[in-house]
């Protein structure tokens, strides 16, 4: 009897182990590749580790956001290992990823001018997929720009549980003199689910000029309202926007809404766009606005 019962207790105890020394060598195959001279399998090593359910792995994350100072050129530095890393730590949802998010932007931001000139490019290039927020930099992967990265610092900031130093920075991020900054600092703000910061994005909201940061705060706005009144009525007026990127982010906005009284305006307005990349987008929010689904 005590023999058969040391059998079963071995027999529960070698998987485990087994187990334990498999889920280890995973994590030492993807800190490995993190240090890879290849962006794109950074990135994938940043996405394994970002959907590992535990927090294993978050502090390999921050490295990669953090990256070298000892090796300013090398691949593991580049905006693209920032921006992915900046986005792995806000799916992750841990207030330890804060601090290092302020300081990197911080330190990156500085430098960035007031406009960025756009690349130019097809519908096809870019790092947009289905979750993404949309930019108007759409660049090839390895080569998304340090604003793009900024940017997702901040919405990453956003969704994390904030403090007085990552609200901090979003609202200053609000006064940059960068107008994808501004769209992003929006971004975040509404992404807190925090109804009061509405009077901070009303106020520049007024202020705005350009057209892609105005359509990004009315979003915000519009977002934390969730009432159809003038400002809701703005972003379905902004669907027919000569702007391209402002008709993308207006349609962003309803989905996020998620106001069936949207989708028959969405309806219309996709009988005569031109733009592909503008029209799937349309598509893909005037099924997601029709369909059964838990908002």
């Amino acid at each position: 009897m005590i023999r058969t019962s040391r059998w079963i207790l071995c027999a529960l105890i070698v998987p485990v182990t087994l187990f334990a020394e498999s889920d280890e060598r995973f994590f030492e195959i993807q800190r490995a590749r993190l240090s890879s001279s290849d962006v794109f399998e950074i990135r994938d090593a940043i996405d394994q580790l970002a959907f590992v359910k535990s927090n294993r792995g978050i502090r390999d994350i921050i490295s990669a956001l953090e990256g070298s100072s000892h090796f300013p050129t090398s691949p593991i530095n580049a905006p693209v290992v920032k921006f992915y890393a900046a986005q792995a730590l806000g799916k992750k949802g841990n207030k330890i990823a804060i601090p290092y998010l302020i300081k990197t932007f911080q330190k990156e931001s500085v430098n960035i001018p007031e406009y960025n000139p756009k690349k130019v490019r097809t519908w096809k290039d870019g790092v947009a997929d289905s979750t993404s927020i949309s930019s108007p930099y759409f660049y090839e992967d390895g080569e998304v720009p340090i604003t793009l990265t900024c940017g997702e610092i901040l919405r990453s900031l956003g969704t994390l549980p904030l403090t007085s130093e990552s609200e901090a920075t979003i609202k200053l991020a609000l006064t940059s003199p960068n107008f994808y900054l501004r769209s992003s600092a929006a971004d975040a703000l509404y992404l807190s689910g925090k109804k009061e910061f509405l009077s901070s994005l009303l106020d520049s909201l007024g202020k705005e000029s350009v057209p892609y940061a105005k359509i990004s705060l009315l979003s915000a706005v519009v977002g934390l309202e969730r009432m159809p009144n003038q400002n809701y009525k703005a972003v379905l007026e902004s669907l027919t926007d000569k702007d391209p990127e402002v008709r993308v982010k207006a349609s962003e906005a309803l989905r996020r809404l998620d106001f069936r009284t949207s989708a028959p305006y969405l309806e219309k307005v996709i009988q005569s766009e031109n733009n592909v990349k503008v029209l799937n987008q349309m598509k893909s929010d005037y099924q997601f606005l029709v369909s059964f689904h838990t908002p």
